[in-house]
């Protein structure tokens, strides 16, 4: 009984100090981005991985993760290319699963997950498809979702 307990709190301990961790990398590189007037879409692969996974190895592992949940299907993405909100809001807009607006869950478009997210409180009402993505967007988009997972 005894042997029991003592096991499961050294696994609770390993698993605390596993989750903050994370939270460290994620603090860490959230204080890299925070200034950038542009991110880049391996920052934002990095971002996501981070906050849905619990970790972050390369662009190519990250990126496969969210291909296959779904989050970055079917989207070509280079990982030193500008992000531009519709990429960001589609990525969005699937990983929290958003169903809040009609045309988006017709035409499952960026233009549609932009107007979602918007809907979502997500992102602000005048934001485009192509406007740049800040590291002080990301990141307020990355906590939002992160609150989500």
């Amino acid at each position: 009984m005894r042997l029991n307990l003592i096991i499961s709190i050294v696994l609770s301990s390993m698993l605390a100090v596993s989750a903050f961790s994370q939270t460290i990398t994620s603090l860490q590189f959230a204080d890299e981005i925070s200034d950038k007037k542009e991110v880049t879409f391996g920052e934002v692969v990095k971002f996501f991985a981070l906050t849905v996974q619990g970790s972050s190895s390369n662009f190519e592992n990250d990126l496969n993760y969210l291909v296959r949940n779904n989050i970055a299907q079917g989207i070509k993405l280079k990982e030193n290319d500008k992000a531009n909100l519709g990429t960001l809001s589609l990525m969005t807009a699937r990983a929290l699963n958003l169903k809040n607006t009609l045309l988006y869950n017709i035409t499952g478009t960026k233009r549609y997950a932009v107007r979602a997210c918007v809907a979502a409180g997500l992102v602000e009402e005048a934001s485009g498809v192509y406007d740049k993505v800040s590291g002080e967007e990301l990141i307020e988009i990355m906590r939002k979702i992160g609150q989500a997972y």
